[in-house]
């Protein structure tokens, strides 16, 4: 006899890995106390096999509202399968000229993603690694946590 609930797990989970069929690849680095240092480096390594599809290409920052400026800015380092190397300084604007922050979240811990790269298609297969610092002159920054997500971008 079938156990009554299996066919609702298996609809649920069904559901669940169809719900976001643009995302190719959402990771986060959690730093440690939740704390930036200039010598912490987040790394993703992405294994890239679709080299037709454009790609959307976020960084994603959670910070604490003591964050005590209004922007952040990163280094943005990647390499290629083949050893090709891009780098690029970022800002991310965390707050208003007001104060207000711009990201979501409640209590003291606000998440929000920069469009780091638009409609981006990857030229070769194969590994890449995206390492990101933060470039800011305050050797420790209230951030938790730091992300790389990549979208594919479906043709309507």
């Amino acid at each position: 006899m079938i156990n009554r609930s299996f066919p609702i797990l298996l609809i649920s989970l069904l559901l669940l890995t169809s719900c976001d069929k643009e995302m190719v690849y959402d990771h986060y680095v959690s730093l440690e106390n939740g704390i930036w240092k200039w010598n912490d480096v987040a790394v993703f390594d992405i294994n890239v096999t679709d080299t037709l599809s454009l790609n959307n290409i976020f960084i994603q920052v959670r910070h604490s509202t003591d964050y005590p400026m209004s922007n952040l800015y990163m280094f943005v380092n990647v390499k290629g399968p083949k050893g090709q190397f891009r780098r690029d300084t970022v800002n991310l604007v965390l707050a208003t000229p007001e104060g207000k922050w711009t990201g979501i979240g409640s209590g003291h811990l606000r998440e929000l993603r920069l469009l780091y790269k638009s409609q981006t298609r990857f030229g070769l297969p194969g590994n890449y690694n995206i390492s990101i610092e933060q470039a800011m002159r305050k050797a420790e920054l209230p951030v938790s946590d730091v992300g790389v997500r990549i979208e594919r971008i479906i043709p309507e």
